[in-house]
This record gives C-alpha cells, structure tokens and sequence, in this order.
C-alpha cells in the first residue's frame, strides 16, 4: 500500500479549503479523504500514534495509483493545535509544523489559499458564535486579542476561540513554511482567484499538482459552507453510524474489510466509492441549514483589523513578489515598492 501524501492544502481556515476540498476530490487522478479535515502532524494525539496508523486509517479504501492529498487547515495556524509550542525566538516556532511535514514528505506539495485577513477574521468569530463556544460581540472579541499579551499567547498556542487576529498573519505562518521547504513546493492562491475565476484556479493547481489539466469537475462554481451552517439533527452527523462516510471509514478499521475490498476489480471499487462519496454528500447537504447568526458591521473594528494586518501583508508581498488582494485596503499596498526593492530575489530553504 501506498504510504506518502502527494500534496497537503495547508489553509488557511475560513478561506475556501472546503470549496477546494470538493472541487479536487472530483478529479479522477486524486484522491483524498472523505472527511476533509484529517490533521496529523499538528495534533498530538494522531501524531503521536504514528504515520503508519494514520495512513491506514485516512486511506485504506484509497487507490494506490492515484495522487493522495489532504485539506488540512489546521496546519496553517503558526504551531501545533491547541498545545503549547516549542519556544523560539519570540517564544514560538511557526517552523513547527512544517519541519514534521518535511521529515516525513520532503516531496510533498502544499497549497494555501488566503482570504482578506480581516473579514477571514470576522467569518471565524461567526463560526464560533454558531458553534456556542464564543459569546462576547465581535468589537469586544477582537479588542481582547489585539492585546500584546493576547497576541502572544494565541501564537504561542493556537486555539480556536483565541485565533481570530493572528490565523491571519499568513506571512509570519507562511514564514515557517518558507524556510523548510523549496518555493517552488508551495503555491500560493487567494479566494477572490476562487470565487472570480474558479476553472483558472483549478487549472493551475492541476498544472501544480501533474495532473490532466483539461478535466473540469462539474460543481465547479459551486460554494460550499459559506456564511457557516448548522445540522438539523445532531446524530445525522458525519460521526453517525447512520452516515455512509463513517460506515466508509468503519471498515478501514478491519484488515479483513480492507483485504475484501482491495480484492475487488478497481473499476468496481471505483463506482462503489463514488456511490459512497455522493450519497454521503447530499445526506450532510439535507441535514444543514442555514445558520442565522449576528451580522456585526463594526467598520471601526475591521479598520483596526487592517491596521494590524499592514505589516503582515507587506511581508507576504515580499514572500510572493507581488501584494495579495486586501492590500491597498489594508494600508500596505502605498509601501509595497520599498518593500519589493528589500526583499531578496528568492529565499534558500533551511532543512
């Protein structure tokens, strides 16, 4: 059995990984997990069981000749989930997580996809109020984390309900993957590219990847989870004995399953997947709705948002050679040709 990953989306959270998610696992030539999220290398408890567990549980109905990828977000939150990091120079490592990629897929590709930090920002707060672990309005929310010590202590160890501000910080978080890997292993998007232009985005993370460029999923356009959403019964969920996903992932758990299944003619176990994959997406679609939750149009905070997001939006342009999007609202974009003329032509990874 096939036991490497051939490409990561690494984030960032709330910036269209889901809609990508969908999009790619369409194509014929990649696979990935039906649950989307399967992180590894950032959480302790998967990690500490070991690659071999992982694989065998995330892929075991999987085909082996295809390319194998993830759409992890949780690995582009500047450390390791909800655990304090090793200390570095500012008292955390954003190398943390891309060093245990590294050392285990020193080939593999990353994309990120990066949204407006500020309005990923705002999304993320909304997401936390829909899911009860956040009650405090969004101007008080971001005014407690804009704090130095808040700021500090959420990079240090990034949790959920303290990652508003600084998951955006893509350029320190990109830092960490900048120094370990090859620029050419990373590709950069941004969700205004998906939104606009998705068949172009595709086509260059076909290009990215190796892979037929000319096949074109037909949910393309299509978005996913956007404005957030609830499930009308909980125990319909993609845990539920009852979905066709965790029944999936149930007989990847027995090595006996697993044997009778690789036994079957791969075009067979291909159309039983695909039956899996499509039922198990219109049951999750059925059980969500719509989630209303309080629109907070505090310009007063996203301004502030910006203020903060400046500096960092002037270290990504100097990562990509160009501004992202959201940088002549951030306040950057007026300081990008001084910080293009500073910047080093290309950077050299440190192993």
């Amino acid at each position: 059995m096939k036991d490497t990953l051939d490409f990561i989306i690494i984030g960032a959270q709330k910036a269209g990984t889901t809609s990508l998610f969908e999009y790619l696992r369409n194509h014929p030539d990649l696979q990935l997990p039906d649950g989307k999220e399967a992180p590894f290398f950032s959480h302790a408890s998967a990690y500490e069981r070991g690659w071999e567990d992982y694989i065998l549980k995330t892929f075991a109905l999987t085909e082996s000749d295809a390319r194998w990828g993830t759409a992890t977000p949780q690995y582009m939150v500047g450390g390791l989930w909800e655990q304090p990091n090793p200390a570095g120079e500012n008292g955390y490592d954003e190398r943390t997580v891309p060093r245990r990629i590294y050392e285990q897929l020193p080939q593999v590709r990353l994309i990120a996809i990066l949204r407006d930090p500020a309005e990923r920002a705002r999304s993320h707060h909304r997401m936390s109020v829909m899911n009860d672990i956040e009650q405090r309005p969004f101007a008080q929310a971001i005014d407690d984390l804009l704090r130095p010590e808040a700021l500090a202590e959420a990079r240090r160890e990034p949790r959920e309900i303290t990652g508003y501000v600084t998951w955006g910080e893509y350029g320190r978080i990109l830092t960490g993957y900048l120094d370990v890997f090859p620029r050419d292993q990373i590709l950069v998007l941004f969700t205004d590219e998906l939104e606009r232009e998705p068949e172009r985005l595709l086509r260059r993370i076909y290009e990215f990847l190796g892979v037929r460029a000319d096949f074109m999923p037909a949910n393309v356009g299509e978005r996913y989870r956007v404005g957030g959403s609830d499930r009308r019964f909980s125990w319909l969920g993609t845990n539920s004995p009852l979905n066709p996903w965790a029944m999936q992932r149930a007989l990847t758990s027995s090595k006996g399953a697993t044997r009778l299944w690789h036994a079957l003619p791969q075009t067979r176990r291909r159309q039983i997947d695909g039956l899996v994959r499509r039922v198990g997406y219109r049951m999750d679609l059925w059980n969500r709705r719509s989630a209303a939750a309080p629109v907070d149009d505090d310009e007063a905070t996203i301004n502030r948002l910006r203020e903060h997001y400046a500096p960092d939006a002037l270290r990504l342009a100097e990562q990509m050679g160009g501004e992202p999007p959201w940088a002549q609202s951030s306040g950057a974009g007026g300081e990008l040709t001084a910080a293009r003329s500073s910047s080093p032509e290309a950077r050299t990874p440190s192993h």
